[in-house]
């Protein structure tokens, strides 16, 4: 893919290409940002403008480098990516043992680790000499979400491209160019995606727009301090029936919606809400709420959230945030 079908990045794709032309790349790059920003995609957009026989700082996606880095079959392209939970000692000091390598077809052998923070002390200590003395035909491309989760060490010895969500726009265009929704649902997926097209096409809509209702419904309930025997059991549903990551999936959508009611409170009816197909909806229920009762129930899902670590009892904790909550 070249940099021009790479939607957003404009800055960094613009550095990458000058610094290939240039003959100044770095040889050991960090790809940082939120996971679905499109780092994966640049970092193989890199690999085939490095190897790409028209050789002008990006790539024709014809020739047969291009072709072959698209399909994972090129020689000098390799990924590195978990076995299990980690990348293993052994993958890396088997990336360090072919890095040495001339390359095979290509200009330049690329390694691609994702994610890099999937790297234990162990394996990320095993790649700091290269990092240190890199091979004069090899790249390394490390891609993380979570740059704090990379050793000190291995961050200063990289230059690093930081990757910011695209633009609500800028993931409309796309959804509207490749994907074939209604307009409604690609304004409420890109607001969903929050900048990052990865997440926009594992958005399940109908999925979402259940869990929301129930998550509407629950907001209806603490507005209404008769509703206790329907509190609890909401929070017996949520705390005990559901699997963590299902309980966390739900708590997301509450945040989300809890969110929207804020903005619409503090902006008023043009406030620009993620949940914007259910705006009239929200406007209703934000007068239910003031923004203190909003920030201190937001409050208390941030103390369950952080007590989740310490496998709290999910159902008691529910059912004294619904019940302490109520209007």
């Amino acid at each position: 893919m070249s940099w021009s079908k790479i939607v957003g990045h404009e800055q960094i794709k613009a550095r990458l290409k000058t610094a290939l032309l240039q003959q100044r790349l770095a040889p050991a790059l960090i790809f940082v940002g939120p996971t679905g920003v499109g780092k994966r995609l640049c970092a193989l957009a890199l690999a085939k403008a490095v190897n790409c026989e028209r050789a002008d700082g990006d790539s024709c996606d014809r020739c047969a480098a291009c072709r072959k880095i698209a399909a994972g079959t090129h020689l000098d392209v390799k990924m590195v990516e978990p076995e299990g939970a980690f990348i293993k000692v052994a993958q890396i000091r088997q990336l360090v043992e072919d890095a040495n390598y001339k390359p095979f077809e290509g200009r330049r052998r690329v390694f691609i680790i994702d994610p890099a923070d999937a790297m234990n002390e162990t394996a990320a200590n095993a790649l700091l000499k290269t990092l240190e003395e890199p091979p004069e035909d090899s790249l390394l491309i490390l891609i993380s979400d979570k740059l704090h989760a990379l050793l000190p060490t291995i961050r200063s010895r990289c230059q690093i491209q930081l990757f910011t969500p695209l633009s609500t726009e800028e993931v409309e265009a796309f959804l509207r160019r490749f994907d074939a929704r209604a307009e409604a649902d690609i304004q409420l997926t890109a607001r969903l995606a929050a900048g990052c097209i990865g997440r926009a096409l594992d958005v399940d809509l109908v999925v979402y727009r259940e869990q929301r209702k129930e998550t509407i419904e629950l907001l209806k309930l603490l507005g209404a301090s008769s509703q206790r025997a329907r509190l609890i059991r909401a929070a017996e549903y949520l705390g005990k029936k559901l699997s963590r990551d299902e309980f966390q999936k739900r708590l997301d959508i509450l945040y989300l919606v809890l969110r929207d009611l804020f903005h619409l409170l503090v902006e008023g009816p043009t406030a620009d809400v993620t949940n914007i197909d259910i705006a009239p909806t929200l406007q209703q229920l934000a007068r239910e709420w003031s923004l203190t009762r909003i920030e201190q129930f937001t409050a208390h899902l941030e103390t369950l959230q952080r007590n989740l670590q310490q496998n709290v009892h999910r159902q008691l904790a529910l059912e004294e945030i619904f019940l302490v909550s109520l209007a």
